[in-house]
C-alpha cells in the first residue's frame, strides 16, 4: 500500500512540475533564462524540503502521519499557487516596465518563482524521507529499501510525465489537470492518515536506533578523525552541518558519498539538457518530443533504481561496485555521440512515413537506443549510494533527506552550468565529453581499497580517460547538418547557444538562417515573400507610424517597414527570442554582395531590436503600436501554440493604438482546416473585426494573414488612380502569361490580396473551439494532425481548400457589400474578386486544366479592369 502511495506521489509531483513550468513560462516568457529560474526555484524547494524534513521525521512519533501532512501541504500550497499567480499577472507588468537591468529582472523572476513554487516543492522534498522513515525498519536493509522507494517514486514520475505531456492538457486543460493532481494528492494524504491510525508492525521498533546504539555510534564518530573547524562543536556536525566538512574526511568515507551524491544530480541533469539538445537537431520539436525524452530518462532512472535495489542486497563491498557503475556509465556517456550519429545518419532529421503514433514510436525507439544505456547505468548510482550510507546511518529519514538535498543541489548546478556555460563554451559534444570525464575521474578517486576488482576499475578509468580525449573524442563530429532537399547547401557558420543551435547556410538560392539543423527562419531566396509580410499590412494602413514585429528571423520583413515609400514610419521594434539569430542576421544579411537585405534594420535610428519573448514583451511592456506584425510560426513546434491563444490576442489588442492592426501570418502548407479554423475562431472571439489576406498566389505554398482590427472602422479611402497601370499589365496577355504579370502594387491595388471579411462570415467558424492558455489545442493537436493528415493526398489547407473557403466568405459577404470596404470605389471593391479568380487560374495552371484556367483568367480580367 505504501509503495502505491509513493508511486501516486511521484505521478502527481511530475504533473505539478510540468504545469508549473508551462504556466510560469507564459508569465515570465519562454526564454531559457526564465525557464532556468523557474526550474532552479522548484529544485531549491525540493532540496531544502529534503534537508529540513529529513532531520525531523525521525523525531516524529508517527512518520506516516507526517507523510500524510506533507501531502496535504502539497495540495493546499498548489491551490494557493493559482491564487497568487493571478495576482502576479497584475503586478508583473508594472515590475517589468520599471526594471532596465536584465540581470535584476532575472533575479526578480527567480524570486517570484520562489514565492510561487517553493512552498509545494518544500513539502514534496519531505515525502521520501518521511515514507522511508516509516518503511525502513532495519539499518541493514536501508540500501535496498531506499533504492526501491526511489525506483517506485521515479516510475510514478515517468507516468506523470507521459500523461501530462501527451494527454491531460488536451483532454482537460491545465487547470482541471492541476485540480486532478491535487485530488490525487489529497487521496494519497487521506490514505496515509488512515494507515497511520493502525498499530505499528511488530518490527517497527527496529526502525529507530536505540539510545545505546545511537550513543555508541556517536562515540565512534567522535573517535573518527573528522576535521572539526575552529569554533564548531562536533555535535553540530553530527546533527547535519557535518556534510559541509565531511567532504574532506577520508577515513569515514563520507566525502565519497557526498561527492558522488552531488555528482549524480549534477551529471544527470546536465546530460538531460544535452540529450534534449541532441534530439532537437533531428526531430520536429513539438511538445511531444520533449515529453518523450523526459519519459525515457525517467523510466531509465526508475529501472536503474530498481536494479540498485537488487544490487544493494548482494554481499559485496559498496564502494568498489559503485566505482564500477560510475565507470561503465561514463563509458556509455562517452559513446553516446557516436551512437546518436549512427542512428541519425549524421544528424539527418528522423523521418516516419506513418501516423502520429508511428512517429512517436520512432522517437521512443531512437531515444531508448541513445539515451537509454547511459540513463539506466547512471540511474543506478544515486540509489546505490544508500548501500554505502548504511554504515553511517543514524535514521532512515535523516539520511534520505540529506542525500536528496545534496543530489538536488547538484541537479540545480548541473542544469544551469550546462545550459548557460558549457554549451556556449564547449558546444554540445564538448559538454558531453566533459561530463563523461568528470564521471571517470570520480570512479578513479573513490576510496575503493586495493582489491583486484578495485585495481582493474582504476586502471580502466585511467585508460578510458585517455581514450576520451583521443580516439573517443567527439570533437570531429558535426554539430549541425545540411538539408538534402536544398541543392548544394553549405554551412557557413554555427553558433551553439543556451536556447538552440543556429546556423547560416548557403545554397543555390541564397543565404538562409536555420535553427537546429532543419528549421529555417527565412532566406534571401524568399526575399519577396518576406518583404510582402510587411508591405501588405502597411499598404492596408498607410498612416501607420509605429510597428512591432513579433519575430525577426532574417530581418527582411522588419527592415521592409523602413522603406522610404512608407514615409509615416517613425518607429520599428523587432523582437527576437534567440540572441544568436540576431548575431547571424547582422553578420550575414546586411551585406550580400553590397546589398542590405535587412533594409537598414541594424543601422536606422528608427529601428530597435529586442532579444526577448515577443508575447512576454507585449504583456509586460507598456508601449503601444499602430501595428503588431506576427511572423510565420510552425504551429506544431513547442511553444508556438501560445502565440495563437485568446489571451495573447487579447493582450496584443490592448497594445494597439486606435485604428491599429494586429497581423497574424499563417503558413497554410503546415496547417489543416481544423487548426486554421480554431485560430480564426479564436481571433473572432477577441477582435471586433477580422479580415483575411493573401501573401501569394502559389498553389500549395499559400501564406495568409488573419488581421484583427482594433475597432470596426472601415479601411480608409484611397484616391490613387491605377486604371492605366492595371490595363497596361494585362494588355496583349492571356492565361499562359499568369506567372509573368507585373501587377501594380499600392494602397489601392492591395485589395487584390484581400480574401474577405471573416467577421461577416463568422458562422463558418462557430463550431470550432477557442484556443486558450488553459487548453492549448493548437500546441497539442497540430503535431498529431500534421502526422495523421500527412497520410492523405491533400492534407493541408492549400490550393482548392483555401480557394473554396474564400468563395464561401465572398458569397456570405460580397465585396460590394463588405462594411470594411465602404470607403472604396465600386471598381476598387471588385479587386478581391479579381484576386480570387487569379488564384483559381494559377491552381488550374499548376494542375494542367487549361480550359478551367482560361475561364478563370477571363473572370480575373473582367474584375481587374474598370
Amino acid at each position: 500500500m505504501c509503495l502505491c502511495l509513493i508511486f501516486c506521489s511521484g505521478l502527481a509531483g511530475l504533473v505539478y512540475q510540468v504545469l508549473w513550468m508551462k504556466q510560469l513560462g507564459l508569465l515570465f516568457g519562454n526564454t531559457s533564462h526564465a525557464a532556468a529560474a523557474t526550474l532552479a526555484a522548484f529544485f531549491a524547494g525540493l532540496a531544502v524540503g529534503s534537508w529540513f524534513w529529513g532531520k525531523r521525521v525521525g523525531k516524529s512519533g508517527n512518520a506516516l502521519r507526517a507523510y500524510a501532512w506533507l501531502e496535504t501541504g502539497i495540495a493546499v500550497t498548489a491551490l494557493l499557487y493559482f491564487i497568487i499567480l493571478e495576482c502576479f499577472y497584475v503586478m508583473y507588468p508594472l515590475v517589468y516596465q520599471r526594471v532596465d537591468s536584465a540581470a535584476l529582472l532575472l533575479l526578480i523572476k527567480f524570486s517570484l518563482a520562489i514565492i510561487l513554487i517553493f512552498p509545494p516543492a518544500f513539502c514534496m522534498g519531505g515525502t521520501i524521507p518521511a515514507i522511508g522513515q516509516y518503511l525502513i525498519r532495519r539499518p541493514e536493509t536501508f540500501g535496498g529499501s531506499a533504492a526501491l522507494l526511489y525506483g517506485i517514486n521515479t516510475l510514478g514520475a515517468a507516468a506523470g510525465a507521459f500523461l501530462a505531456g501527451f494527454y491531460l492538457p488536451l483532454w482537460f486543460g491545465f487547470r482541471l489537470t492541476c485540480l486532478g493532481a491535487m485530488t490525487l494528492t489529497g487521496l494519497v494524504a487521506a490514505a496515509a492518515f488512515l494507515l497511520s491510525r493502525q498499530p505499528l508492525p511488530p518490527m517497527q521498533a527496529d526502525t529507530t536506533v536505540s539510545k545505546t546504539d545511537k550513543k555508541n555510534q556517536k562515540t565512534q564518530e567522535e573517535k573518527a578523525p573528522l576535521p572539526v573547524p575552529p569554533g564548531t562543536r562536533g555535535a553540530s556536525l553530527r546533527r547535519g552541518g557535518w556534510w559541509f566538512w565531511g567532504l574532506f574526511s577520508l577515513p569515514s568515507g563520507r566525502w565519497a558519498i557526498t561527492l558522488v551524491c552531488f555528482l549524480s544530480g549534477f551529471g544527470v541533469l546536465a546530460l538531460e539538457v544535452l540529450w534534449i539538445r541532441m534530439f532537437s537537431q533531428v526531430l520536429e520539436n513539438s511538445v511531444y518530443t520533449f515529453a518523450a525524452i523526459l519519459v525515457i530518462v525517467l523510466l531509465c532512472l526508475a529501472v536503474g533504481a530498481l536494479i540498485s535495489s537488487v544490487l544493494a542486497r548482494l554481499k559485496v563491498p559498496a564502494m568498489p561496485l559503485l566505482a564500477l557503475l560510475i565507470l561503465v556509465g561514463a563509458i556509455s556517456v562517452a559513446a553516446t555521440p557516436f551512437v546518436f550519429m549512427g542512428l541519425t545518419d549524421s544528424l539527418r532529421i528522423l523521418v516516419s512515413t506513418g501516423s502520429w503514433t508511428d512517429y512517436v514510436a520512432l522517437i521512443f525507439k531512437n531515444g531508448f537506443l541513445t539515451v537509454g544505456p547511459p540513463a539506466l547505468l547512471l540511474g543506478t548510482v544515486f540509489p546505490f549510494l544508500m548501500k554505502a550510507e548504511e554504515k553511517h546511518l543514524i535514521g532512515p529519514g535523516m539520511s534520505l533527506g540529506r542525500l536528496a538535498a545534496i543530489n538536488t543541489a547538484g541537479a540545480i548546478l548541473g542544469s544551469l552550468l550546462c545550459g548557460f556555460v558549457f554549451l556556449e563554451l564547449l558546444g554540445m559534444w564538448g559538454s558531453m565529453q566533459l561530463i563523461a570525464a568528470i564521471y571517470i575521474v570520480a570512479a578513479l578517486i573513490l576510496p575503493t581499497g586495493w582489491g583486484i576488482g578495485s585495481i582493474i576499475t582504476k586502471v580502466g578509468s585511467g585508460f578510458f580517460l585517455i581514450l576520451l580525449f583521443s580516439t573517443l573524442s567527439p570533437a570531429r563530429l558535426p554539430i549541425t547538418s545540411t538539408d538534402p532537399l536544398r541543392q548544394q547547401e553549405k554551412i557557413l557558420e554555427v553558433w551553439e547557444g543556451s536556447d538552440c543551435t543556429v546556423a547560416v547556410a548557403r545554397d543555390m538560392y541564397g543565404l538562409a538562417i536555420k535553427i537546429n539543423s532543419h528549421y529555417g527562419l527565412g532566406s534571401t531566396g524568399s526575399y519577396m515573400q518576406a518583404k510582402f509580410q510587411a508591405d501588405i499590412p502597411l499598404m492596408i494602413r498607410p498612416e501607420t507610424a509605429s510597428v512591432f514585429f513579433l519575430g525577426m528571423g532574417t530581418g527582411i520583413t522588419a527592415g521592409s517597414a523602413l522603406d522610404p515609400q512608407f514615409e509615416n514610419i517613425t518607429r520599428v521594434v523587432a523582437c527576437e527570442l534567440v540572441p544568436e539569430v540576431v548575431t547571424a542576421a547582422e553578420k550575414y544579411m546586411t551585406d550580400v554582395n553590397g546589398f542590405d537585405f535587412t533594409g537598414g534594420l541594424f543601422t536606422d535610428d528608427r529601428a530597435a531590436i529586442i532579444v526577448e519573448d515577443g508575447r512576454h514583451y507585449l504583456m509586460g511592456g507598456g508601449e503601444s503600436f499602430d501595428m503588431i506584425n506576427s511572423d510565420l510560426f510552425v504551429p506544431f513546434r513547442s511553444g508556438a501554440g501560445s502565440l495563437y491563444t485568446r489571451e495573447h490576442f487579447t493582450q496584443s489588442k490592448k497594445r494597439l493604438n486606435p485604428g491599429g492592426l494586429f497581423v497574424q501570418w499563417l503558413p497554410l502548407y503546415q496547417l489543416t482546416e481544423n487548426e486554421f479554423s480554431i485560430i480564426a475562431r479564436t481571433m473572432l472571439d477577441v477582435f471586433d473585426q477580422v479580415s483575411l489576406w493573401r501573401n501569394n498566389f502559389q498553389p500549395g505554398e499559400e501564406v495568409v494573414a488573419l488581421i484583427g482590427h482594433a475597432d470596426s472602422a472601415p479601411l480608409p479611402p484611397c484616391d490613387i488612380d491605377s486604371r492605366a497601370d492595371k490595363q497596361l499589365t494585362i494588355q496583349g496577355k492571356d492565361h499562359r502569361d499568369l506567372q509573368h504579370l507585373r501587377l501594380p502594387f499600392n494602397p489601392q491595388t492591395v485589395l487584390f490580396f484581400y480574401c474577405g471579411n471573416l467577421t461577416a462570415a463568422r458562422e463558418l467558424f462557430t463550431a470550432y473551439p477557442v484556443n486558450t492558455d488553459d487548453k492549448p489545442l493548437i500546441e497539442y493537436m497540430a503535431p498529431r494532425t500534421y502526422r495523421n493528415e500527412g497520410q492523405k493526398k491533400y492534407p493541408w489547407f492549400v490550393g482548392p481548400r483555401i480557394i473554396d473557403l474564400v468563395t464561401e466568405i465572398q458569397t456570405l459577404c460580397p465585396p460590394e457589400h463588405d462594411p470594411l470596404l465602404v470607403n472604396r470605389t465600386a471598381a476598387n471593391r471588385r479587386l478581391p474578386l479579381a484576386g480570387a479568380a487569379f488564384h483559381q487560374a494559377r491552381l488550374w495552371e499548376v494542375t494542367g486544366d487549361e480550359q478551367k484556367c482560361r475561364a478563370a483568367w477571363d473572370q480575373f480580367v473582367d474584375a481587374w479592369v474598370d
